[in-house]
């Protein structure tokens, strides 16, 4: 099956992608037929308050979806998850802001992303409590395998007789990237077969499916051959696919856009019913969309209140920083290489090892910038703590491996290091990447016990760490400071940092 992606403004591109895929005529001795017109619009990983730029921010978001409830009443929203973590203000009220905020917007559907267990499982079942919209997680059980409380596995919609048959799927593989605790997340994909062909048993005349994974999964969903519309959050991708019989929608990140799929359905009723649709695409950038007022000032008065705690300067870099996505999960930084440093001092380690996913900022600093305490506090909103573990150079060897295992893919393990210079096959095999590495200025051993610093996160095993679990720990998380309490002195202490990258992570 073979999609073509759409990722661009172009509505040339996408009439024409449309165009390809009509239904057929009707010719005479059809049964009588209904048309019915009806959009499915799509938002998620929304994390920042206020628009940047003049585009997205929850007052933006909200505006285009009362526009749109406004022209229509056929008409269903989801957020695709991912809202409760990472934010500065989400350091600050585990993300209960987010809900207050989309209690206002009201989606149709919701399910929950990876981030949204950030702060545990209490934390989760709280907030999810406290939603007044509907929650979808037809993967998502208790141990004991019944329903969290709260959430539907799937529901049918009516939509002017079209039977709109919808199901949730949260991220299975939180449990990698979060703390989801006891809650049980199951295979994505049998799940969604399930849930679609229960739907189908039920009369359901569209499969939906609303689903936070990545892009990849998406194909799979609809490879399923069983989905009509996957709407989807996660990779934070702009993009809406057809390939004649699935489609593919996701909105890019922080309501910067609501991606609508307008869908022209036919349902003749003879002996047998028979429904046909047609998929129209359109991109809707919250740059030209009106703020909501009411919610607009809500996150005016958040602002107000970060801005009076956090707008103090703590010191100035005299080099430029990039904390952009694809550099803290591809290469070494200087903004990396500094955390990592001050976290080595801090604790007397021989080395330092955390995930680049964890620096959040995703933006450049000029040289000469004053650094402020929400500059550090965007970029480490986590809330994570440092702690030092006593390993066997084997298993130092086996997190150094996984640190590089997915270079060059985004991935938000991707390790960020001081105390030690690595050099490594970008393209090797995964486990056996590593072609030199010293700690300290002297050769690696494997029969050492070295003192590893990291953050709380990964020493419990997450993002692929296992090596963690079996170290000793030498500073727990009760006994460790915040990561951004520990780089907040840092920069306090020198006045004028300047980082660089020196040449310690070296990918061949």
């Amino acid at each position: 099956m073979t999609f073509t992606f759409v990722r661009t403004f172009c509505p040339v591109l996408i009439a024409a992608l449309c165009f390809a895929f009509q239904s057929p005529a009707v010719t005479a001795g059809d049964p009588p037929s209904q048309t019915v017109e009806m959009t499915l619009a799509v938002f998620s990983d929304i994390y920042e308050l206020a628009e940047k730029d003049g585009r997205g921010g929850f007052a933006r978001i909200a505006g285009a979806v009362a526009a749109e409830r406004a022209a229509s009443t056929n008409l269903l929203i989801a957020h695709a998850g991912d809202m409760l973590s990472p934010s500065l203000m989400s350091s600050f009220d585990k993300g209960a802001h987010t809900i207050e905020l989309l209690n206002a917007i009201r989606p149709d559907i919701f399910v929950p992303g990876n981030h949204e267990f950030d702060f545990g499982e209490q934390v989760f079942r709280s907030r999810m409590r406290e939603a007044k919209f509907p929650l979808f997680a037809a993967n998502l059980s208790e141990i004991s395998g019944q329903p969290v409380e709260g959430f539907l596995a799937h529901k049918i919609f009516d939509i002017e007789g079209v039977k709109v048959g919808v199901f949730g799927l949260t991220d299975d593989e939180s449990a990698r990237r979060s703390q989801p605790g006891s809650l049980v997340l199951s295979a994505s994909i049998p799940a969604a077969r399930k849930q679609a062909e229960a739907l189908r048993a039920q009369g359901a005349d569209l499969i939906v499916a609303v689903s936070h994974s990545a892009w990849q999964d998406d194909i799979r969903l609809a490879n399923l051959g069983v989905i009509d519309v996957v709407l989807s959050g996660h990779d934070h991708n702009l993009l809406v696919a057809y390939d004649g019989k699935t489609v593919i929608a996701e909105s890019q990140s922080d309501g910067a856009n609501l991606v609508a799929v307008d869908l022209t359905v036919t349902i003749r009723d003879g002996d047998k019913r028979q429904v046909t649709w047609t998929p129209t695409f359109r991109i809707i950038d919250t740059a030209g969309v009106k703020p909501d007022k009411k919610i607009a000032a809500r996150v005016a008065a958040y602002q107000a209140a970060l801005d009076k705690d956090l707008d103090i300067a703590v010191g100035k870099t005299s080099t430029p920083l990039d904390s952009r996505k694809a550099s803290v999960r591809g290469e070494e930084t200087a903004i990396g290489n500094f955390i990592a440093d001050a976290m080595l001092t801090a604790t007397g380690a021989d080395i330092t090892v955390f995930n680049g996913g964890s620096i959040r900022g995703d933006r450049l600093y000029d040289a000469g910038t004053t650094l402020t305490r929400k500059d550090i506090f965007k970029e480490l909103p986590f809330g994570n703590k440092v702690v030092m573990l006593e390993l066997t150079g084997k298993d130092l060897r086996e997190v150094l491996e996984n640190s590089v295992r997915m270079a060059g893919k985004g991935d938000g393990r991707f390790g960020q290091i001081a105390g030690a210079r690595i050099t490594a096959k970008k393209d090797g095999v995964p486990g056996s990447k590593l072609t030199s590495v010293t700690i300290g200025g002297a050769p690696f051993d494997d029969a050492r016990l070295y003192k590893v610093a990291t953050n709380d996160f990964m020493a419990l095993g997450k993002e692929g760490y296992d090596a963690f679990t079996r170290g000793k720990w030498l500073i727990n998380a009760v006994e460790g400071k915040l990561m951004v309490t520990v780089v907040l002195e840092a920069i306090a202490n020198a006045g004028t940092i300047a980082p660089a990258v020196d040449g310690r992570l070296t990918l061949d």
